[in-house]
């Protein structure tokens, strides 16, 4: 039986790029998260990710000093302000390395959720975090830049800090929740719905990527947004298509759990923005999806339209889980 898996599986040592226990100088005691003054960098903070993550931050720790980065100066300002007075924005280039060491001197953690990760060829916000030994966590969801940054392993844990790759968006914390699921529960439904224009634009860009799947221990390229296969998500949610997509849960399952055959789909509702995904991937040139400033155009376009018809159909995400196979919609 084919393993469809969309949930988080523990990585070696080898293969992420996270620390070990290393002992605490003064210097790191002082910038631990358990400090009432911890302070903490959210990168794409006036994104809708990046904001909920900030939100949620402030809510489970109300003494957190969040920073918020990102490109709108006013959306960021009015967050930090509901946030309350522990919360400010910043601006930050995150290609500038430069620019992301100073901010980082005086912070705890850093939340790298400045999407999209596709077609970036740099690790600039992973590296800036070793450099000053601050600790890191992204919602990285593209497969090239997850390993990428699991090359850094060695670095951090030399720094002595926990940095932490593809907590992801696709689905990101249903991936926990599919894991915790699976020891509690034959099938279930869980998730949180709702897609901005970085994650838009994150499945326009995966629509120029070959799926990569394992059959038998066999690497094989599929075409994206095909293989249509109906799965019931149960009450409320029902009969849905998912699709073929190219995640990074698939080479993580074949090459560290060694599980043999293994694919990922992925789907979304009304039923009609999936004739939409496949007709983009049909007809759109490649080269065109492979352009990051292109598919923001096209996401422009695109967004006003998917913000009514969420407004009118609602917004949530569905995951079934069952002992050997998951389905993300």
């Amino acid at each position: 039986m084919a393993t469809v898996v969309r949930a988080c599986m523990p990585l070696p040592p080898a293969a992420v790029a996270s620390s070990s226990a290393a002992p605490s100088t003064d210097a790191q005691a002082q910038r631990s998260p358990s400090s009432s003054s911890a302070r903490v960098l959210v990168l794409g903070g006036t994104g809708r990710v990046g904001g909920s993550t900030a939100t949620a931050l402030s809510k489970l720790r109300p003494d957190l000093n969040i920073l918020i980065a990102g490109r709108n100066r006013e959306k960021g300002e009015s967050l930090a302000s509901k946030l309350g007075e522990e919360s400010e924005f910043v601006q930050v280039d995150i290609r500038d390395r430069n620019m992301l060491e100073e901010v980082l001197q005086d912070v705890d953690l850093v939340v790298h959720a400045a999407g999209p990760f596709q077609r970036e060829n740099e690790c600039t916000v992973l590296q800036a975090a070793i450099a000053t030994k601050t600790a890191y966590i992204d919602v990285c969801d593209d497969t090239d830049y997850s390993w990428r940054a699991k090359g850094f392993h060695e670095q951090a844990k030399d720094c002595g800090i926990p940095a932490i790759t593809t907590a992801g968006i696709y689905p990101g914390v249903s991936n926990v929740m599919a894991a915790e699921l699976v020891h509690a529960a034959r099938s279930e439904n869980a998730g949180t719905g709702g897609a901005g224009p970085t994650i838009l634009t994150t499945s326009f860009l995966l629509l120029a990527e070959d799926v990569i799947a394992y059959n038998k221990g066999e690497e094989i390229k599929l075409k994206p947004y095909s293989g249509a296969l109906s799965i019931d998500f149960g009450k409320g949610v029902r009969k849905k298509n998912v699709y073929l997509l190219n995640l990074p849960e698939v080479k993580s399952a074949y090459k560290v759990l060694g599980v043999p055959t293994v694919s990922a789909r992925f789907g979304t509702a009304p039923f009609f923005w999936n004739w939409g995904m496949q007709a983009f991937a049909n007809f759109l040139p490649v080269e065109f999806l492979r352009d990051k400033n292109k598919v923001i155009k096209l996401v422009g376009f695109v967004d006003p339209f998917v913000r009514a018809i969420d407004g009118i159909a609602g917004e949530r995400v569905s995951m079934r889980v069952s002992s050997l196979e998951a389905y993300y919609f």
